[in-house]
C-alpha cells in the first residue's frame, strides 16, 4: 500500500467504525468532566486532589486498555472482512486484555532505559562542552533515538490482535516489522501526526470562539467534549491506518 492510500483507509475504515469512536467518545467525556474540578487551579497541591487524580488515571488506564485490545480487533475485523459487530467488542477487550497489559509494562521497562541511556549520553556530550552545537547534537540524537524507538514499537501490539501472539511473540515480529520497514512506517506516522494535529488546531480553535461567552466553567465543559471528540475519533483513524499497513506488510489480503 502506497503511503497516502494508507492515510485514505484510516479515515475511511474510522467511518464506518463511528459505533466505536462513540464508545470512546462516552469514556473520553467522563474522563475530562471528572477532570475539571481536579484541574481546577484552585485545588493545586490538595492532597485529596492529588490523591483522587493518581486514583483516577489508574483506573482509566487499566479500562483503556480493555477499550484498546476490543477495538484493535474491531478495526482488524472491519479491514479483513468489512464488518465489525460491536456486539463482539467485550469479549475481544478480555481476550487481549493481559497481553496487551504485559506489553505495555514491557514498554515502561524500554522507555526507562532508553531515558536512561539517553541521560547518561547527554551529560557526557555537555561535559565537553555546553554550547549550541552541543546542545544541537543532544536534540538530534534524542530526536532520532524516539523516532526509532516509536518505529520499532509500534507494530507489536498490531501483531498481538491481528495474529493472536502473546507479548513476547509480538514484540519480536513487531520490531522486525518496523525495522524492515522503517521508513515509510515512519512517513506514514509523521503524516498522521501532521494531519492530527490540524484537525485538532482547527476544531480546538472553533470550540474557543464559541466558549468565549459561556463563562470559565462551560468554556471547560465544552473544550471537554470536544477534546473527548478529538481523542476519540484520531486514535482510532491512526489504530486503523497501522492496522492496514501492518496487514500488508504481513501479507494479509485488506
Amino acid at each position: 500500500m502506497g503511503i497516502f492510500e494508507v492515510v485514505k483507509k484510516g479515515f475511511t475504515t474510522t467511518s464506518k467504525l463511528m459505533n466505536v469512536v462513540l464508545v470512546f467518545f462516552v469514556f473520553n467525556v467522563i474522563i475530562g468532566l471528572l477532570s475539571i474540578p481536579i484541574g481546577d487551579p484552585a485545588n493545586a497541591g490538595k492532597p485529596g486532589v492529588v490523591a483522587a487524580s493518581i486514583t483516577m488515571s489508574v483506573i482509566f488506564f487499566l479500562i483503556f486498555i480493555f477499550m484498546q485490545g476490543g477495538a484493535m480487533a474491531m478495526v482488524r475485523d472491519q479491514i479483513k472482512s468489512g464488518s465489525a459487530a460491536l456486539s463482539k467488542f467485550g469479549a475481544y477487550g478480555k481476550s487481549f486484555y493481559l497481553r496487551i497489559l504485559g506489553l505495555l509494562l514491557l514498554y515502561v521497562l524500554i522507555a526507562i532505559a532508553v531515558v536512561l541511556v539517553l541521560a547518561l549520553l547527554s551529560a557526557g556530550l555537555l561535559l565537553l562542552g555546553d554550547n549550541l552545537v552541543i546542545r544541537s547534537i543532544v536534540a538530534a540524537i534524542v530526536t532520532v533515538v524516539a523516532l526509532a524507538v516509536i518505529v520499532f514499537l509500534i507494530y507489536p501490539i498490531y501483531t498481538i490482535v491481528a495474529e493472536d501472539q502473546g507479548p513476547i511473540m509480538a514484540f519480536r515480529k513487531g520490531v522486525v516489522v518496523g525495522k524492515e520497514n522503517f521508513m515509510k512506517t515512519l512517513a506514514v506516522f509523521i503524516i498522521m501526526l501532521l494531519v492530527s494535529l490540524l484537525i485538532s488546531i482547527i476544531l480546538c480553535f472553533i470550540a474557543g470562539a464559541v466558549t468565549l461567552p459561556l463563562g470559565a466553567t462551560g468554556g471547560r465543559v465544552v473544550l471537554a467534549i470536544v477534546n473527548a471528540a478529538i481523542q476519540s475519533y484520531i486514535p482510532i483513524v491512526m489504530m486503523a491506518a497501522f492496522m492496514a499497513l501492518y496487514l500488508s506488510f504481513s501479507g494479509k489480503k485488506i
